[in-house]
């Protein structure tokens, strides 16, 4: 049985954004010589963001979701 998981609005929104910015990240940074300050510069400025720390949280937490859902059996 599968397990509803009710979520905010905010929250919702928060997650898509987030995505939006790891898959954005993932996409510029296959592209060879690719400078990573000036992508997370260019993520800042596009999202509104304003720490680089940001940036990596959101990075990692999207990988960590994720990798939580490859996993078999797995309920956020």
């Amino acid at each position: 049985m599968e397990v509803q998981v009710f979520k905010t609005q905010c929250r919702t929104e928060r997650e898509a954004r987030d995505t939006a910015i790891y898959n954005e990240y993932k996409e510029l940074m296959t592209v060879k010589g690719q400078s990573k300050m000036l992508v997370m510069e260019h993520l800042m400025d596009k999202y509104g963001i304003h720490s680089i720390g940001t940036i990596y949280l959101i990075l990692r937490r999207v990988e960590e979701r994720l990798k939580g859902q490859e996993e078999p059996g797995h309920v956020e």
